[in-house]
């Protein structure tokens, strides 16, 4: 726990910093680029309009989920995926992509999965706006559900940033581990339910209570139950104890392991 301390310390002590390094880094990713930050928008876009045509239009015969247009069900659960998704893998490249940084000045290390979090905060709130505005055009009405988001966008954070830490410090030690977290995370687009229903799928029903396990689906489908009014927090005592459970325990050894080697970062890089 002590590592955790540590870790979250130099986070807090260093928000200023993290929210400038990431502005400056998503303007010196662009900045070569006409289009500029707008790619930061319409990649993702761009994206979920496949998977739409896809599993939507394709696979599904644009048939709704529960009620709901698939367009905006699938809309709400991708903006949290995506953005997951991208933070996870960027940020298992954060600190062996700014080695150069690690040996030349003193840095807080720890800081570096935070500044590609924080980097993919400005695809991530367009897409919501977008999944919003969705869910409002299909007709589904704003209550106190909606209230719910703060909640699993906390959720969201707070277990990217674990797997962030974890994995920004695992590809250190273990350079394959960058590859084996891309492969996994290609097959959690599909056993997440960001693109289709599990409870729907036809699958066994032991196989989809084990897939409902994942942390990724807990986010998921919160934000599902807040935007379309589908559920409350409480109603899965199990599930958002589970949740917090595994990325405490994914946050502890992260912590532990970039604390006890991150001395030795540059050597074993």
């Amino acid at each position: 726990m002590k590592s955790v301390w540590i870790v979250l310390k130099e986070q807090f002590g260093n928000l200023g910093m993290i929210f400038r390094i990431s502005r400056y880094d998503e303007h010196a990713e662009y900045q070569s680029h006409y289009l500029g930050l707008a790619w930061e928008i319409l990649n993702p876009i761009i994206q979920v309009g496949v998977y739409y045509l896809v599993f939507g239009m394709g696979l599904r015969g644009n048939r709704s989920v529960n009620g709901v247009p698939f367009i905006a069900w699938m809309l709400i659960g991708m903006s949290a995926w995506l953005f997951m998704n991208t933070s996870m893998n960027r940020s298992s490249k954060s600190i062996t992509g700014k080695l150069y940084v690690i040996s030349k000045m003193q840095f807080p290390v720890s800081t570096l999965p935070s500044v590609t979090i924080v980097s993919n905060l400005t695809a991530y709130w367009a897409m919501l706006a977008v999944a919003v505005f969705s869910v409002l055009v299909s007709g589904v009405p704003i209550t106190i559900y909606w209230l719910q988001f703060f909640y699993y966008f906390i959720c969201m954070i707070a277990f990217t940033f674990a797997m962030a830490i974890f994995s920004a410090t695992m590809t250190v030690l273990v350079r394959d581990y960058q590859f084996i977290l891309q492969s996994i995370l290609r097959v959690m687009l599909y056993l997440s339910g960001a693109i289709w229903n599990l409870t729907g799928s036809g699958l066994p029903p032991k196989l989809v209570k084990f897939l409902q396990l994942n942390p990724i689906y807990y986010v998921i489908n919160g934000y599902r139950s807040a935007f379309l009014s589908d559920g409350l927090i409480w109603e899965n005592k199990k599930a958002t104890l589970l949740f917090w459970l595994i990325t405490s325990i994914i946050l502890v050894i992260g912590c532990h392991l970039h604390v006890k080697f991150r001395a030795r970062f540059v050597d074993l890089a």
